[in-house]
């Protein structure tokens, strides 16, 4: 039996003078002996170990708990880290990453003017012109500056289509139609105006610390539209306007921006929907550009 221990003892020497010339701290080691039961729960962010002993009839309870904090994890289970391979550099990436959901509340977002130009059931109808607010109000969810963000808004905008010269506005039950001038009938303005509420949702990029590109789409509820026409025949001059027509009530539009940021930009919109059912009035489809003074 000596030898053994002898033996032991020669093994293991070697060793214990490896470990204690090490920088390393050594672990806590607890040996329990006869342990009968171990029991492992967690609590948050604790973890209880319990070991039941049990010698002839005397019983035991040791207990060890750890709790662990992570408040210098940099990422959590709620981060987000949304990298665009252009444009913004890798400071700002690493600023925005981990940060929590942010809301914000603005007024006056962008207010546009462009030119709209008819590509389908344009008829006898001009390219026209657009001018609104996109945002009156809104709200946008972002996880900080120079971070992608999405917004949702209300605003207001107006359109005019103007008709070709020596046609007019005319109206024929619920339909609204474009027809020519009498012989000795001089038209001197004819136009149908539309004014509509927007709903636009909207998802802008940052391009660097001052260009955003955005893109979305605007639902667009046409409150109300009117028509009206101005003559002049021999030295008397007329004026005809209609109301009442039936228009869509809602169409949806598809628009993208691109723009220093509160400055300007420029923008393009794409309308799928006609302005009218058939055959209550011009099966009209539109494309616009324009520009944005940016708030």
């Amino acid at each position: 039996m000596k030898k053994i221990y002898l033996s032991l003892t020669v093994l293991v020497s070697p060793l214990i003078y490896t470990f204690a010339q090490s920088p390393e701290v050594p672990d806590t080691v607890k040996i329990i002996e006869n342990a009968n039961k171990v029991i492992i729960s967690k609590s948050a962010d604790t973890t209880l170990i319990e070991v039941e002993t049990e010698k002839g009839y005397e019983k035991d309870v040791f207990s060890y708990s750890v709790t662990v904090d992570d408040s210098d994890n940099i990422e959590s289970d709620d981060s987000f880290d949304f990298e665009i391979p252009f444009g913004i550099g890798k400071d700002d990436r690493a600023s925005s990453s981990g940060r929590k959901l942010q809301t914000s509340y603005f007024v006056m977002g962008n207010v546009y003017l462009g030119q709209r130009f008819n590509y389908s059931g344009k008829a006898n109808v001009k390219n026209s012109f657009e001018v609104g607010v996109r945002n009156l109000i809104g709200i946008r969810w972002s996880h900080g500056s120079y971070t992608p963000s999405f917004s949702i808004g209300f605003g207001y905008g107006a359109q005019r289509y103007s008709a070709q010269e020596g046609f007019m506005y005319a109206k024929e039950g619920s339909r609204l139609y474009l027809a020519p001038a009498a012989e000795g009938v001089e038209v001197s303005s004819t136009e149908l105006q539309v004014f509509t509420f927007q709903i636009p949702l909207l998802f802008t990029i940052p391009i660097g610390r001052t260009v955003e590109f955005v893109a979305g789409a605007v639902g667009c509820f046409n409150t109300y539209a009117c028509a009206s026409s101005e003559i002049k025949i021999d030295s008397s001059k007329y004026k005809t306007t209609y109301k009442g027509l039936q228009q869509r009530l809602f169409t949806a539009e598809l628009t993208a921006s691109i723009g220093v940021c509160d400055i300007l930009g420029v923008y393009a919109s794409w309308s799928p929907m006609t302005l009218f059912q058939a055959p209550y009035g011009p099966q009209l489809k539109s494309w616009s550009i324009g520009a944005t003074i940016n708030f």
